[in-house]
C-alpha cells in the first residue's frame, strides 16, 4: 500500500513538476515541503532491478551543474518543513569524490540522497552502490530544481541540512542532526 500511494505520489508530482518547468521563471513559496521522504519509498536496493517506474535516463538538469558553491552555507528552505537531510548529487566526477569524502558524516545524517543528473541507469546504480546504505532517488522533475535555482545554488553535490541551507563542507563543528530544531 506504502508502495502505491508513493508511486500515486511520485506521478503527481512529476505531473506538477512539468507544468512548473514550463514557466519563464521558477516560482517559489516558503511554505512549500520536499516531496523525498515519498521518493525514497520507490527505491530499495542496489540489487532492485531498475531504478522506478517512469523514470527515463539520461537524467539531466539545465539548471544544475557540477561545481562550487561560493558562500559557505545558502539558505533554500524554510526549516519548519526540513524532516531530513538531501544530499544533491550527479555522476559527475565531484560528486563521486565528495560522496566518498563526506560519506561518514551523510550516514551519521541519515541524509537522503538525490541524484539530479545520470547518463544511465547503470551511472545511477553506481551511485547507489557508493551511497551505501542511504536512501536514494533520481530526481526527474524540476521542482527540486527550480527551487534550488531560486536561491542562487546553481552547483551540486550539495547538503540541504535541517537549517534549510544548502552547503558543500559539512565537516564543521556543531552542525548535528537536528541542530535547526534544537535552537
Amino acid at each position: 500500500m506504502h508502495r502505491n500511494l508513493a508511486l500515486a505520489f511520485f506521478a503527481a508530482t512529476t505531473l506538477i513538476s512539468s507544468s512548473v518547468s514550463a514557466q519563464t521563471a521558477p516560482v517559489v513559496l516558503d511554505d512549500s515541503v520536499p516531496a523525498v521522504s515519498y521518493y525514497s519509498a520507490l527505491i530499495s536496493g542496489a540489487d532492485q532491478p531498475g531504478v522506478g517506474a517512469g523514470i527515463q535516463f539520461p537524467l539531466t538538469s539545465n539548471l544544475l551543474q557540477p561545481g562550487v558553491l561560493k558562500p559557505s552555507a545558502v539558505p533554500v528552505f524554510n526549516p519548519k518543513w526540513m524532516t531530513q537531510t538531501l544530499a544533491i548529487v550527479g555522476d559527475d566526477k565531484g560528486s563521486e569524490e565528495w560522496l566518498k569524502l563526506h560519506l561518514e558524516r551523510l550516514l551519521s545524517l541519515q541524509a537522503t540522497v538525490i541524484v539530479v543528473s545520470a547518463a544511465s541507469e547503470k551511472r545511477f546504480k553506481n551511485i547507489q552502490r557508493q551511497a551505501n546504505a542511504l536512501p536514494i532517488v533520481p530526481d526527474p522533475g524540476h521542482w527540486l530544481q527550480s527551487r534550488l535555482a531560486a536561491a542562487h545554488v546553481t552547483v551540486y553535490p550539495v547538503l540541504i541540512g535541517l537549517d534549510g541551507q544548502a552547503r558543500q563542507i559539512i565537516f564543521s563543528e556543531g552542525f548535528e542532526r537536528g541542530e535547526a530544531h534544537e535552537k
